[in-house]
């Protein structure tokens, strides 16, 4: 897609996002967000644009585009485009709740789907953790390891602690194991992957919260490299 094309596109996502999300105040809170991201196996970034919406009873709604700017910022090639929702089904106890969700994704190969269940548990006013289960259906065939057309689908399994340091800092960590379903290898060149998450918050003011994000992203076999990704984004409340 031209560049023009991308940025016009960027546009229509921030006003339709904001013109909807200022018109829902009374029902939850929504949101905007920006994010560079580099990674050191394949020296690339991806540019972000997010919006999201959670509502009061705790279910929630995210949308977000993803373009990758090259090794040196100097493209600004589209991605893909996901959208993501879950809701609160059962609060079993003051601190544990079941959230059932799930999100679909497109790129230009094709499109991916993936229903997860979640269990949250509040431990405390300043600590939280969550497990979650989520199986991602990638809805196209592609070859396997034994030349044969198949789906690429995998388990994943999630958990993340969420702890707020104090009034103006949160940190969190997310690890991410991923188990293919099928005949296929990962970019580690294996039927499994880890992803380990770090992310701390900074709660600037009410409405402007910038983040940082640092993670290991197992091996790049193809680039015979160990994969780490910095992340670094804000977040708009409306």
């Amino acid at each position: 897609m031209p560049v023009s094309g991308c940025i016009m596109k960027m546009y229509g996502v921030i006003i339709y996002c904001s013109l909807f999300f200022i018109c829902w105040p009374v029902y939850g809170v929504g949101y905007i967000e920006v994010r560079e991201a580099w990674d050191s196996a394949s020296k690339e970034h991806q540019f972000k644009l997010g919006a999201g919406y959670h509502f009061r009873n705790g279910a929630g709604l995210l949308y977000q585009t993803t373009y990758n700017t090259g090794k040196n910022l100097d493209q600004l090639e589209h991605s893909f485009d996901e959208i993501e929702g879950w809701y609160p089904l059962w609060k079993m106890t003051d601190a544990l709740t079941l959230y059932a969700g799930g999100l679909i994704n497109s790129t230009s190969s094709g499109s991916t789907t993936a229903p997860y269940i979640q269990f949250g548990y509040l431990v405390s006013p300043d600590f939280a953790v969550a497990f979650k289960y989520r199986y991602n259906h990638m809805n196209y065939q592609t070859r396997n390891l034994s030349g044969i057309m198949d789906y690429n689908d995998s388990h994943q399994f999630i958990a993340v602690a969420n702890y707020k340091i104090n009034e103006v800092l949160n940190y969190e960590f997310e690890p991410d194991l991923y188990i293919n379903s099928g005949e296929y290898h990962r970019k580690n060149g294996k039927g499994h992957s880890w992803e380990l998450n770090h992310k701390v918050t900074w709660k600037m003011s009410n409405t402007w919260r910038p983040f940082i994000q640092l993670s290991w992203l197992d091996r790049d076999a193809g680039n015979h490299a160990e994969r780490y990704r910095i992340r670094l984004g804000i977040r708009y409340y409306l």
